[in-house]
């Protein structure tokens, strides 16, 4: 019976050690890559130039109040780009986006991207406008690249195609968006 309670004695006393340790050190890791990533996570992307066309240019923005029923806006404050430090009522903003991997990228899936469009991701002073587009190839999405189309109406089925590093792509997941174009 002494040797199960000191047994037990001990291994409680090495599980209270092993939850202060925890305590003490929590995993928090500060590079620059999770540093931009919690960035683009805490702010909502809001329309701020051209808004209500599908060339928009967002920018990310704090969001001060939600729609409720009887007022359908947003109430946000841009934190860049160049409507920086406005605060406006808009209905055009994006409330979640999600970081694009190496997967494959079916054609006519709707993505947001940085305009600026970096080769180095993480350079704060070139986070600041963004546009829809859709994806037009990914089959240079091995070597980071994704193929866009960006139309300018419903009727641009000869867009402006440009190649974009992975890293300046985002999933659009809150609202869901459709492409602009309406095909026969």
């Amino acid at each position: 019976m002494k040797k199960l309670l000191s047994l037990l004695l001990i291994s409680s006393f090495v599980l209270l050690a092993g939850c202060h340790f925890k305590k003490q050190s929590p995993y928090n890791r500060t590079d620059d890559k999770q540093d931009y990533e919690r960035l683009l996570n805490t702010h909502v992307f809001a329309a701020c130039l051209n808004i209500g066309k599908p060339y928009a240019t967002y920018s990310l923005a704090n969001l001060n109040k939600r729609p409720s029923s009887n007022h359908p806006y947003y109430k946000i404050t841009f934190v860049n780009g160049p409507c920086k430090g406005q605060t406006m009522w808009t209905k055009h903003v994006l409330v979640k986006t999600a970081p694009v991997g190496a997967e494959y990228l079916p054609k006519g899936t709707v993505l947001l991207r940085n305009y600026w469009n970096p080769k180095e991701p993480y350079n704060q002073e070139k986070v600041d406008s963004w546009h829809i587009g859709i994806v037009a190839d990914s089959s240079r999405a091995d070597k980071g690249i994704v193929d866009l189309e960006f139309p300018r109406d419903s009727h641009d089925f000869m867009p402006a195609r440009e190649g974009v590093y992975l890293h300046n792509v985002r999933y659009i997941t809150k609202p869901e968006i459709k492409d602009v174009r309406t095909f026969l």
